[in-house]
């Protein structure tokens, strides 16, 4: 799954989780990005070295789960098309389902305001980026469905319904 910060990939994973006919593994970005704080980053060469050392580890951890039985759900705001490509190309021997997560602007921002997660600004910093506009399997409108509605897409899709 591939969208803007709040817009539902972490909701849906879950929710595929729970209908999932084998164990899955949610794997996310932000689960190595928040190995890190930004704010201690001294430098914009920090920053890049720590997003590189991000992404090593999701494509690492990855490569590990591709290898079994379990079922994956990858779970990513990257917009870096480099980086992307190499996590797609990590899955490449398995089927594999590119879904756009995304909600309009206001419901973003909405959603970015009840998070203590958030920073301000992020939705709209990201929602017109290029990289979400790429082309997709599925796209998932969370304004009108709630995560279960959009775990049933997704699992349409991949024929597991």
């Amino acid at each position: 799954m591939h969208g803007t910060t709040s817009a539902g990939k972490s909701s849906i994973a879950k929710a595929l989780q729970a209908t999932a006919p084998v164990p899955a593994f949610h794997i996310s970005l932000d689960a190595f990005v928040t190995m890190s704080n930004r704010r201690d980053m001294r430098s914009d060469a920090e920053r890049a070295q720590a997003y590189s050392i991000h992404c090593e580890n999701l494509r690492t951890t990855l490569a590990r789960v591709v290898q079994t039985h379990f079922d994956i759900v990858l779970d990513l705001v990257l917009r870096d098309e480099v980086q992307m490509d190499a996590c797609l190309n990590v899955l490449r021997g398995r089927p594999t389902y590119v879904v756009r997560v995304w909600a309009p602007l206001d419901v973003l921002e909405e959603r970015e305001r009840s998070r203590d997660d958030r920073a301000p600004g992020m939705a709209r910093e990201q929602v017109g980026h290029p990289a979400y506009r790429r082309a997709y399997d599925l796209e998932v409108d969370t304004s009108l469905c709630n995560p279960e509605e959009g775990a049933v897409a997704v699992r349409r899709l991949i024929g597991s319904i």
